[in-house]
C-alpha cells in the first residue's frame, strides 16, 4: 500500500524536476508516518475509555476512579490533539505545494508544544506501574484489561504496547526530518526553517533519552535494593547505576565468591545467600579509593582494592573480565573525584595537592591488603617460619603476616574509629613516633600519664582489667613471648619475594635428578640470580644460585607430550642440576627467555 501510494504522487509530478520528487515523496512519507490510520494515541485514550465506562455501567459506579484513569493516561489527550493539528497542517501544505512549497516552518510553530512529550515520558514508568497495581489490586479492572487486550484492536497486544507508542514519535519525526534535510538544497528557502525544526526535534529527542535512561537506571537502583537482605538505602538522587557481577574475594585461606555492585558514587559488596538474594558485607565510597593489578606474573587475574573501609584482593575467571572490572572502578573513581574537585577551590586545591603529593595515606587511616595466610610461611618481620603451634597473625595497620612475638602491640587505628586493634612491631613504632605525646600504653593503678584526647576517650571505654590484659607498660602483652628463630643469611634477606624490578617471578614446580614428583616454590630472577621462596610473600629466600656459567636445555619442536613443552632442564657443566615445569607453555617460554637472559654478561 505505501509504495502504491508513493507511486502514484511520483506519476503526479512527474513533469518537475528530480529534486522536486524527492522533496514530495519524502512530504508524503511524512503525511503517512502521522496518519490517523496509526493507532497509537486515539486506542487508549478513546477505546479503553468506552470499554472501562462500559463496564461500569451495571454497577452504576466507576470500577476505578476517574484521577487514576486520567493518570494512567496522563497526557494523552493533548498528545492526540497536537498530533491531529500537526496532520492537518501537513496535508494542507501538500496539497497547496506548488503555492507554498515549504514544510518545516510548520515543525518550528509546533515546538514548543513538542514538549509535552518529555512530560508523557518522564511520567511513563509511573504511570505503567500505576496499571500494573490497579489490574493486580482490582479484579474488575484486570477483567476489562484482559477483555480489552483480546479484542482485534489491539491485534493481541498489551496495553502497555500502545501507552509506549508516544515515546516513539519524536525519533520517527527526527528521522523524516533528517530525510527531508538531505533532499533540500542550501539555497531553498525550506532549507533554514529544517534546521531549526530539526534542531529542535533533536533537542527533545536528546532530553526524552535522558529521561529513559534515567528511569532505567531508577528500575535498577531499585532492583539492586530489593535484592539485598535488610533494609538498606540503595535509591538516592544522583546515583547511577554502573556494573555488577561476581568475583572471587581471596581470604585469609581460600577463595570465596562474592557479588560486587558498582555505582558512580560507591561499590557493594555482597555475599550470595539464596533466591538470589545478597547479604550487604560494605558500602565502600569511591571517595580515596584505588584499585590496581599485580605485576607478577603468577596473579595475572587478580585486583586489589583498597579503601578506608575495607581494602581486599579479587580475581576474574579472566584475565580479560578482571581488566574490564579494573577499567570500569578506575573509570568511576576518576569521575566521581573529577566532581568532587568541581567545588574545591583553586587555591584550596592546590594546597591540597601540594601536601599529598608524593605521600600516601597516613598509616591507620585505611584498611590495609591482608596477605593471604598461604602466601607467607615466615613472619614478615622476624622470619621465623609458621608451624602448628607457632601461628599466622595480621597487622591491623600494614597487613603483613606476622608472628605473635612480633604482634603483641595494640594501637588506636584511624580507620577502627581509633579502637585499639593489633599491630606489628614496626607499625607500632611508627604510629607511637605519630602520637608524640600520646602515651597510651603507661595506664596503671593511681598512675596518671598524658593522652591524646582520641585514645583518652578509647581507654575510658575499657575497664582497667581489659587494659591490664591487652597491654603493659613496655607497650608488650603480658602473655608475649619470644621464640627462637633460626640464623638466615645476609644474603637471602637481599630480595624478597614480592621484589619489583625482577626480570621474572613466580611458581615453578621443581625437582631434581630423576625424580617425579617436584615441589611448588615461588623463583625470582634479578640481577642474574636464581631466588627461591617457599611462598610468594616470603622475605628471605630459602637459597640464590647466580646464573652465569649454568645453561638451559628445553624440549625440541614436536618432540614429546605436550606436557613436556611445560618443562625445561637446568644444567652446570654438563651435570644436571634441575628439572622446572610452569603451568603452560607459554608462562614456560617466558621463564626460558628470562634464564637465558641471566646467564650471559
Amino acid at each position: 500500500m505505501f509504495d502504491g501510494i508513493v507511486a502514484e504522487h511520483f506519476s503526479v509530478f512527474s513533469k518537475n524536476n528530480s529534486h522536486d520528487i524527492q522533496t514530495h515523496a519524502v512530504c508524503v512519507v511524512c503525511c503517512l508516518s502521522v496518519s490517523p490510520s496509526d493507532p497509537s494515541i486515539p486506542l487508549p485514550l478513546q477505546d479503553f475509555r468506552d470499554a472501562v465506562a462500559k463496564a461500569s455501567r451495571p454497577s452504576g459506579k466507576p470500577i476505578i476512579e476517574e484521577a487514576i484513569l486520567n493518570q494512567i493516561l496522563y497526557y494523552l489527550p493533548q498528545l492526540y490533539e497536537l498530533n491531529q493539528d500537526l496532520l492537518r497542517e501537513l496535508e494542507d501544505r501538500v496539497a497547496q505545494w506548488d503555492e507554498r512549497g515549504r514544510l518545516a516552518d510548520i515543525f518550528v510553530k509546533k515546538g514548543p508544544y513538542l514538549k509535552m512529550y518529555s512530560t508523557y515520558i518522564r511520567e511513563f514508568d509511573k504511570n505503567v506501574a500505576l496499571l500494573d497495581e490497579h489490574s493486580r489490586k482490582n479484579p474488575a479492572f484486570a477483567a476489562v484489561v484482559r477483555e480489552f487486550e483480546a479484542g482485534p484492536r489491539c491485534a493481541s497486544l498489551a496495553l502497555r504496547h500502545y501507552l509506549l507508542k508516544p515515546v516513539q514519535r519524536i525519533p520517527q519525526y527526527q528521522m523524516l526530518l533528517t530525510d527531508y534535510l538531505k533532499n533540500l538544497s542550501p539555497d531553498s528557502a525550506d532549507y533554514k526553517d529544517t534546521q531549526a525544526a530539526l534542531g529542535i526535534v533533536k533537542e527533545v529527542a536528546n532530553h526524552a533519552n535522558d529521561i529513559m535512561k534515567q528511569g532505567d537506571n531508577f528500575q535498577k537502583l531499585i532492583q539492586v535494593q530489593c535484592r539485598l537482605n535488610g533494609h538498606h538505602e540503595i535509591v538516592l538522587p544522583g546515583r547511577v547505576f554502573l556494573k555488577e557481577g561476581v568475583l572471587m574475594k581471596l581470604s585469609r585461606k581460600v577463595m570465596q565468591p562474592r557479588m560486587f555492585f558498582l555505582f558512580n558514587d560507591t561499590l557493594l559488596y555482597t555475599t550470595p545467600v539464596q533466591s538470589g538474594q545478597f547479604k550487604l558485607n560494605n558500602m565502600l565510597s569511591l571517595a580515596g579509593m584505588k584499585v590496581s593489578k599485580p605485576s607478577q606474573e603468577a596473579f595475572q587475574n587478580e585486583l586489589t582494592i583498597e579503601s578506608v573501609e575495607r581494602s581486599f584482593i579479587l580475581s576474574g575467571s579472566s584475565a580479560v573480565e578482571r581488566d574490564d572490572w579494573l577499567e570500569a572502578i578506575s573509570t568511576a573513581i576518576n569521575d566521581y573525584t573529577r566532581k568532587k574537585i568541581s567545588f574545591i577551590s583553586s587555591k584550596t586545591l592546590e594546597e591540597t595537592g601540594s601536601e599529598d603529593s608524593g605521600s600516601g595515606a597516613p598509616l591507620g587511616s585505611k584498611a590495609p591488603i591482608w596477605i593471604p595466610d598461604p602466601r607467607a610461611t615466615m613472619c614478615m618481620v622476624c622470619t621465623c617460619e609458621f608451624t602448628l603451634t607457632w601461628r599466622r597473625h595480621h597487622c591491623r595497620a600494614c597487613g603483613k603476616v606476622v608472628c605473635q612475638s612480633c604482634s603483641s602491640n595494640k594501637h588506636c587505628l584511624e580507620y577502627l574509629k581509633n579502637q585499639l586493634a593489633r599491630v606489628c612491631d614496626q607499625c607500632f613504632i611508627v604510629l607511637q613516633q605519630r602520637s608524640k605525646m600520646c602515651v597510651c600504653v603507661c595506664v596503671l593503678k593511681n598512675q596518671l600519664a598524658r593522652v591524646c584526647d582520641q585514645c583518652f576517650i578509647v581507654l575510658q571505654q575499657r575497664s582497667e582489667k581489659d587494659l591490664s590484659a591487652t597491654l603493659s607498660p613496655g607497650g608488650k602483652s603480658s602473655f608475649a613471648f619470644a621464640r627462637k628463630t633460626k640464623k638466615i643469611p645476609a644474603a637471602l634477606k637481599e630480595v624478597s619475594a614480592n621484589t619489583d624490578n625482577s626480570s621474572m617471578s613466580g611458581y615453578l614446580q621443581r625437582s631434581k635428578g630423576n625424580k617425579k614428583q617436584g615441589k611448588r616454590l615461588w623463583f625470582v630472577i634479578k640481577n642474574k640470580v636464581l631466588y627461591t621462596y617457599a611462598a610468594s610473600e616470603d622475605v628471605a629466600a630459602l637459597e640464590s644460585q647466580p646464573l652465569l656459567g649454568f645453561m638451559l636445555k628445553e624440549e625440541e619442536e614436536g618432540a614429546g607430550p605436550p606436557v613436556q613443552k611445560q618443562q625445561f632442564k637446568l644444567y652446570h657443566k654438563n651435570t644436571l642440576h634441575y628439572i622446572f615445569k610452569a603451568d603452560d607453555s607459554q608462562t614456560a617460554q617466558r621463564w626460558i627467555d628470562a634464564f637465558k637472559e641471566a646467564m650471559v654478561l
